[in-house]
């Protein structure tokens, strides 16, 4: 390979689709003016595990800082189904599919940046030291440094027509589609202490707003009293179905045979939440009791080299918030690793 430059041998093992060439390069092959980091012994600096907000704003500034990261995507990223994000400057309304082809486009001028379309299937510490990951393409790689930013699954009520409206007339942020969802008339489904947390939130959008338990409530007793007060109706029925015209919420049907119109619903998430991968469990990774990676003021979990980035180590769930998360993670690994090889 002699006629190629470093620039040009790192750039050609990527294909144009963003999918990875079975041999990979190592890191130890640096870009031009990042001889101080070379004899790496790994075929990338990081894994990130996910290519969603989270994932590609970490790769980013990783490659800003001539780290190595390979960004595994299976494509299953958890707002697919919304037709817009909002709350991010710049970007209002733009549909998340298009952000993403962005962020990729983006990312091309990082030569240390790879893609992979494969699932990470599996990744362990090794003795030798860093982490050594199997891919569903049947390639292992190595690792110095991981990142999980493959966010969580939502979980839905199981009566027919939520998994329908999802992201078109059912949400779970106000700050993500309120604003489009103001003065209707909205419903909140949720119990417990997730009631108290967004009935109050939904309550600034609209004075037309039920609070749907979807069976026997367990409400605060302060909460019971707010209600009364702000009028609110309280539905304990369980929920039949969701009456719909293709993708236009129409009324929600209840168990007791009633039938209350809506315009949209926002169904608050049932914690613990669940993450979309158990590496965080195969690497031993400590989560709280929302089920929510634990973090330090780095994004580094329980575990030395693992950090966590996204929807799997916060409840503030936005493309914004997922963005700002992989920025850390990938600032956090930037530091540590180029301290720890100044120092040495």
């Amino acid at each position: 390979m002699p006629a190629l430059s470093r620039r040009q041998a790192l750039k050609a093992t990527v294909l144009g689709t963003g999918a990875l060439l079975q041999t990979p390069m190592r890191a130890e092959a640096a870009v031009k003016g990042a001889e101080p980091h070379l004899k790496m012994k790994y075929d990338h600096d990081v894994l990130i595990v996910g290519g969603g907000p989270a994932g590609l704003s970490a790769g980013m500034t990783l490659g800003r800082m001539l780290r190595s990261a390979l960004i595994c995507d299976d494509s299953r990223p958890r707002n697919a189904p919304s037709e817009h994000l909002n709350n991010f400057p710049t970007r209002e309304g733009i549909h998340p599919a298009e952000w993403r082809k962005e962020a990729r486009k983006n990312l091309g001028k990082y030569d240390t940046i790879q893609f992979a379309d494969a699932t990470v299937l599996s990744v362990e510490r090794r003795n030798e030291g860093g982490f050594i990951a199997e891919l569903s393409t049947g390639a292992r790689q190595t690792f110095s440094r991981v990142i999980l930013a493959d966010g969580v699954q939502d979980r839905l009520p199981s009566a027919p027509g939520f998994k329908e409206l999802w992201g078109k007339a059912v949400f779970h942020c106000p700050f993500c589609h309120g604003y489009e969802a103001r003065g209707l008339a909205l419903g909140t489904v949720a119990n417990g202490a997730m009631a108290a947390h967004a009935l109050p939130m939904h309550f600034g959008l609209t004075q037309d707003l039920i609070l749907f338990t979807n069976g026997k409530a367990d409400l605060p007793v302060e909460l019971r009293e707010a209600i009364d007060r702000r009028k609110v109706q309280l539905v304990e029925s369980p929920i039949r179905e969701l009456l719909h015209e293709g993708t236009v919420l129409k009324a929600v049907a209840l168990e007791d045979g009633r039938i209350i119109k809506r315009d949209a619903l926002f169904a608050a998430p049932v914690p613990p939440f669940e993450t979309k991968s158990k590496l965080g469990e195969m690497l031993g990774c400590e989560k709280t009791e929302l089920g929510l990676f634990k973090v330090n003021e780095m994004n580094e979990t329980t575990v030395k080299g693992v950090y966590a980035a996204g929807d799997n180590m916060t409840r503030q769930h936005s493309v914004l918030h997922a963005s700002g998360h992989g920025v850390t993670a990938g600032a956090g690994i930037v530091s540590d690793m180029l301290h720890g090889e100044f120092m040495r």
